[in-house]
Order: C-alpha cells, then structure tokens, then sequence
C-alpha cells in the first residue's frame, strides 16, 4: 500500500477540519455540480473563508514525479467516495507515450483500496500499447476505455460526448475540458476543493448510479501534503 496516497488522504481530511484554506490550482473552474448532501454548517463556514482568501496557495509547483503522484493520490482518493465499491474495470487515456508513467501513477494508486481486474488502455495519438504493458492491461479504443467502472482521463486531446460515458461510471480527468458542455450539466462534477470534504465523511459521496466526474484541478493540497507530509 503506497504510503504516499494514505498521506495526501491524510492530508485532505486535515483540510476539512482546520480553518487554513485550501490551495487552489490556477487552472481550476467554478464547480458544475455538487452532491447532494450539504456538508455541516461549521464546515461550510471554513469553506466561506477559502473563497475569501483564494489567493493563499502554493507558490511553488512540485517536481514532475512528486506532482504526478499527487494527482495519482488524489484521483485514488476521489474514486473511494465517488466509483461503485467493488469497479471490476479501470480505463485509462492518454495523448502520448511520454504520459505512461504517470498514467501507471494512477493505477498503483487506486489499488490502496481497489483491485481492479480488467484495465483497458487507450490514447488519442502514441503510447497505448507501452501503457498497456507497464499496467498489464490491453490496448482498446477509447469508447472502450470509457465504459469501464472507473476512467482516468490524461488526456486533453479527447473530445467526449454524453453517449460515451455510463451511469454509474466515474471518471478521473486533469480537465473539464474534454466535456461537451451537456455532460457536465448532467454528471455530478467534484472539483478537487471538495475532496477535503469527501475524505473527512462532511459531504456524501456516491448516491446510486449517476455518473460521477472528479476534476483533478492540478491536485494542489495533494502536492502540499507530498511536499511537506502531514
């Protein structure tokens, strides 16, 4: 079990309890959606005060292999409280060959708490059959990738339309972007200021069959608590 996914889950839930704000990615985006249960009051006034200082975030970006880990720990963690209990399925895309190895980051990460059998590898350009063999997966289309139980989306030359993905899938993406505008509208969208939340049982998960959609937003507390361990 990797330790460096339990300390960045160690560290999100530390967000949720502790007034300090929540670093914010420069790249992130208003949250589409949000569960459906609303997290406590105590809770949802230490989020107003992460939006009143939305600036307060890291200055520094981690090194590539620490800040791949840290959106690999972040998806894992996204996908415990948002993928079905038991995904038989993981599906991974990327655009290049130079993408595997932080591709393969993710699935180490998942089996902390998943033992996914069936992995299915797609890209939009170079690289599906070396991602293949490094995760001992199989090269698929990307329609193929994207009907698994839990999709982890590197890519962000993929265009996806609502016919492409199921209910009760959830999908791991470095952006929001590849989306047609109608999937986010009907998917649940968590956006990775959330997660604190997840982690520490203030906001529900998972209600039945929607299709769940985890914005990586750059993992910035995850890279917070890999650089600087909780």
């Amino acid at each position: 079990m990797p330790d460096w996914v339990l300390a960045a889950e160690r560290a999100y839930i530390a967000w949720a309890v502790r007034p300090e704000p929540a670093p914010r990615d420069a790249g992130s985006h208003a949250e589409s959606s949000t569960p459906r249960t609303e997290a406590p009051d105590d809770h949802a006034r230490s989020e107003d005060q992460a939006d009143d200082r939305a600036d307060d975030r890291p200055t520094d970006r981690a090194p590539g292999d620490l800040h791949a880990r840290a959106i690999a720990a972040a998806s894992a963690i996204a996908s415990r409280h948002l993928a079905i209990g038991s995904p038989r399925s993981f599906g991974i895309v990327i655009d290049a060959a130079a993408q595997v190895d932080a591709a393969t980051l993710s699935l180490t990460a998942h089996r902390t708490w998943f033992a996914p059998r069936d992995i299915r590898c797609a890209a939009t350009g170079s690289g599906a059959a070396e991602l293949a063999a490094a995760t001992g997966g199989r090269v698929v289309s990307i329609d193929e990738a994207l009907a698994c139980d839990i999709v982890h989306l590197d890519s962000c030359a993929v265009r996806i339309l609502p016919a492409q993905l199921r209910r009760g899938s959830h999908v791991n993406a470095v952006s929001t972007d590849v989306f047609a505008p109608e999937l986010l509208t009907r998917a649940t969208v968590v956006h990775e200021t959330r997660l604190p939340a997840l982690a520490a049982g203030l906001m529900d998960g998972r209600q039945l069959d929607e299709l769940t959609i985890f914005a990586i937003d750059g993992a910035p507390i995850a890279v917070t608590a890999l650089l600087r361990p909780a």
